[in-house]
């Protein structure tokens, strides 16, 4: 939560500039397909007592997600990241392996237009992930050739990506009572955060009032199919 703060500060504190848009990327199966699974133990299990024996393996996203949404069900669980509720329930869910960047597959259908830098906008990675791995997702962008220095990292750590962009828009007000951001370019796979903030920014009365007349949030889905022995991705447009 500090790290997100701190980058919130930032963003708040920027003098105004003549920035008129956000392009906002995911990381996860969004710029890059990675190897890290998430392993956890049910109540009365841990680790330590079973350190071979999680009670699931959960190889991706897809899997993480679905599983959190039946732990959070199964458990009466309500709050949109569900990861500290279980934890205090006695579930122990093992995300090391989100702290680094392990075997990255770049998606390229993301990172082309990512790698370009429209004069008037600002691009940011924002990851719910933990703090500790914004280092290493920079350290990739570098790596295939996206500046990073370019880039805004803002790890949510499980926060509503939706409350977080609808904050971001609300902070730069111009002397008209408007934003002045007029257009937002999401990329996200994650059909939960899709909702999310299609909710959030699109659907919310009071962040109505601050919209400039001529606002568009631009979501583009990252969806992922198999074609023979490969993966593909492709980009689906969704709009408010």
């Amino acid at each position: 939560m500090k790290l997100l703060l701190e980058n919130w500060r930032k963003f708040i504190n920027e003098e105004y500039e003549p920035i008129t848009t956000l392009r906002i990327f995911d990381f996860d199966e969004t710029i890059a397909h990675t190897k890290s699974t998430t392993k956890i133990w049910y109540p009365g299990r841990s680790s330590i007592k079973n350190p071979t024996e999680p009670d699931e393996i959960l190889a991706d996203q897809e899997a993480f997600d679905k599983f959190m949404k039946s732990a959070a069900e199964r458990e009466g669980i309500d709050s949109f990241d569900p990861i500290n509720d279980l934890q205090d329930l006695g579930y122990e869910i093992n995300l090391d392996d989100y702290s680094v960047v392990i075997e990255p597959d770049e998606i390229t259908v993301v990172t082309d237009i990512m790698r370009n830098f429209p004069e008037d906008s600002k691009t940011y990675i924002m990851t719910a992930r933990r703090g500790n791995a914004l280092g290493p997702i920079m350290n990739y962008l570098d790596e295939i050739g996206i500046d990073s220095n370019q880039v805004r990292p803002i790890a949510t750590q499980g926060e509503s990506k939706g409350d977080v962009i609808a904050h971001m828009i609300g902070q730069k007000i111009m002397d008209d009572g408007k934003s002045n951001i007029n257009r937002i370019e999401y990329y996200e796979d994650s059909e939960k955060n899709i909702v999310d903030v299609k909710l959030k920014v699109c659907d919310n009365p009071e962040l109505n009032e601050i919209k400039p007349d001529n606002f568009e949030l631009i979501i583009y889905k990252v969806v992922g199919f198999e074609a023979g022995h490969d993966r593909r991705y492709e980009l689906e447009p969704v709009s408010c």
